[in-house]
């Protein structure tokens, strides 16, 4: 049992520590290079580059399962990290933090049709999601650098983020290609690469190519750091999402985000008012409550379902009898006729 849930523990804290660092990291570089596209294909290039470097751990099987692949999960990939970075750009991370926590509510009412994974709820669930909607009302109000631009961009992304997660988990786990993590990161970077160079050149931003030079070594070092940290989470996202549903993976993106909200209050002066920090509480509270009561939900399906295995059995043996010996009185029937 505990082999079993060990892998599982160090995906999903490894992810949270790539997640939250990401955020951070992304921050910071905006301040100092306010390109977001342009950082973003930096991001990419660089793990594209990084996968080259070891070619024996990509694998793609056959040409429909790439395209299935190729076709969806990277043009998503690349909105979702566009209007990320646009979030980050005119929202506080506090902000963002909370808003994504709505995100399981939406996944959670779609998933299971998509997917055809089994989705179990509770009333705790639906209270613990409820909390996050409460912890979301109390924090904008206070939210000192909340604007509507930023506001649209964090609902474009949540949609963005939803969508992914939730094919990504089909294409992983539910109904899986035959393709190597490695190669679905070399996918995902290589792809969209195409629609994050559209976005950049609509946006004008290789006419400011120029402030590339100007980077000081601490602001490089940064940019550097973020191209390390974005081949961690490109891995450390789909090996995670083959563990958890979408909507657990969402809560889990989110719940590890404390360390975010207090860092952007300590280090960039963001939002700190009691209702504020209250929210942001109560909002994340209720991210550590759902993952809590769908582990104990986990834990008694499973029970359930090891209780009801030899009742079935006996059932099967039962009906297998039966036919046995209806088989034996219709020969003896034949015998004597």
């Amino acid at each position: 049992m505990a082999r079993g849930i060990a892998p599982l523990v160090a995906s999903c804290t490894f992810f949270m520590l790539c997640s939250a660092g990401m955020m951070i990291v992304n921050k910071l570089v905006l301040r100092v290079l306010p390109l977001p596209f342009t950082v973003i294909m930096i991001q990419m290039g660089f793990t594209v580059v990084a996968l080259c470097f070891a070619p024996c751990l990509l694998h793609f099987g056959s040409r429909r399962d790439v395209l299935r692949w190729a076709c969806t999960i990277p043009w998503l990939f690349a909105a979702m990290l566009a209007t990320s970075m646009l979030a980050l750009s005119h929202a506080s991370m506090g902000a963002i933090v909370v808003i994504r926590n709505v995100a399981p509510l939406i996944s959670i009412g779609i998933e299971g049709s998509f997917t055809q994974e089994k989705i179990l709820l509770d009333r705790w669930t639906l209270v613990s999601l409820l909390t996050i909607i409460a912890g979301v009302l109390l924090y904008f109000p206070k939210d000192l650098s909340f604007s509507p631009l930023g506001m649209m961009y964090m609902l474009v992304n949540m949609t963005f983020a939803v969508v992914e997660r939730i094919l990504q988990r089909k294409m992983i786990a539910v109904s899986p290609i035959d393709v190597s993590k490695y190669g679905m990161m070399m996918l995902n970077n290589a792809v969209s690469l195409l629609p994050i160079g559209v976005m950049l050149a609509a946006a004008g931003e290789w006419h400011k190519w120029h402030k590339l030079r100007n980077l000081s070594g601490t602001s490089c070092a940064l940019l550097v750091a973020s191209c390390v940290n974005a081949v961690a989470i490109s891995w450390a996202g789909i090996n995670c999402q083959a563990y958890v549903t979408a909507t657990s993976f969402l809560v889990l993106s989110n719940v590890n985000k404390f360390i975010v909200i207090g860092f952007g209050i300590a280090m960039l002066h963001e939002s700190k008012s009691p209702q504020a920090i209250l929210g942001c509480c109560v909002a994340l509270g209720g991210g550590v409550w759902y993952g809590r009561a769908r582990s104990r939900l986990a834990s008694a399906s499973k029970e359930e379902s090891a209780a009801a295995k030899p009742v079935q059995q006996a059932q099967n043996s039962e009906d297998e009898a039966v036919e046995v010996d209806e088989k034996i009185e219709v020969t003896q029937r034949l015998v004597r006729a």
